[in-house]
């Protein structure tokens, strides 16, 4: 009976042998979602590039937008499969015209060279940094925690917002400075730059600096900048 017992023990290590060493990028890194940076450009001042993965049911998808800054305001914008190579780092863009291959890890996902298979010092300028992702009541904000700021009941950053339709001043998307009141459920936005496209892109309609407006009270749980302040003000 001990030799039945030890044999099913070690069959059963051995059966689970796989499975850990299936653990991967893939399997154990919170990595759908948004990434953003302004990458190198051979003639242009770099390239605004924002690429969104995520997963549905089982079966990776990109949109990968980039502008190339001081030539275009139109962005060039590729979407489709990607495929996961064996261990689980490295994504394949499969769109129309696209064969680029992302390294991904825990808080970034890397525009690799040709034949590269690892990040190394000098391909850092080509890192795509995961932001934070809010939504609701029509739109979308994106913001870098790295430029999350509390202090003395206030959260500031720079945040990005996307609108599901066109707003009446001809917008879908802004960029603003905001800072969030944390006990009176407020924010206001000092700093705003209006844009024609999606995530920033197209033209710039207007820019307000030093903005007066009061504050906004936040519309809900729902509102966007309520989600912030549950996740950043102090409890």
């Amino acid at each position: 009976m001990i030799r039945r017992l030890a044999l099913a023990a070690a069959l059963c290590t051995a059966a689970s042998l796989p499975a850990l060493a299936q653990d991967s990028t893939r399997t154990s890194v919170d990595w759908d979602g948004y990434y953003t940076a302004t990458v190198p450009c051979a003639d242009c001042s770099g390239i605004e590039t924002w690429l969104h993965l995520n997963d549905a049911g089982g079966t990776t998808h990109y949109e990968l937008i980039e502008t190339y800054l001081g030539k275009s305001d139109k962005p060039f914008v590729s979407k489709g499969k990607a495929v996961w190579n064996k261990d689980g780092s490295r994504l394949a863009l499969k769109g129309k015209d696209e064969n680029r291959v992302l390294f991904v890890s825990e808080g970034f996902a890397e525009l690799m060279g040709a034949g590269q298979k690892q990040p190394d010092k000098n391909s850092a300028p080509y890192r795509l940094s995961k932001v934070e992702a809010y939504a609701g009541l029509g739109q979308q904000l994106l913001v870098s925690p790295a430029r999350i700021k509390a202090d003395k009941g206030t959260v500031s950053f720079k945040g990005l917002v996307n609108f599901e339709h066109r707003m009446q001043g001809g917008h879908r998307s802004l960029r603003a400075d905001v800072v969030i009141a944390c006990k009176a459920k407020t924010y206001t936005m000092p700093n705003i730059s209006y844009f024609k496209g999606s995530f920033a892109h197209g033209l710039r309609l207007d820019f307000i600096k030093g903005n007066t407006n009061p504050p906004q009270k936040f519309a809900g749980k729902d509102d966007v900048f309520a989600q912030v302040a549950a996740a950043h003000c102090p409890k």
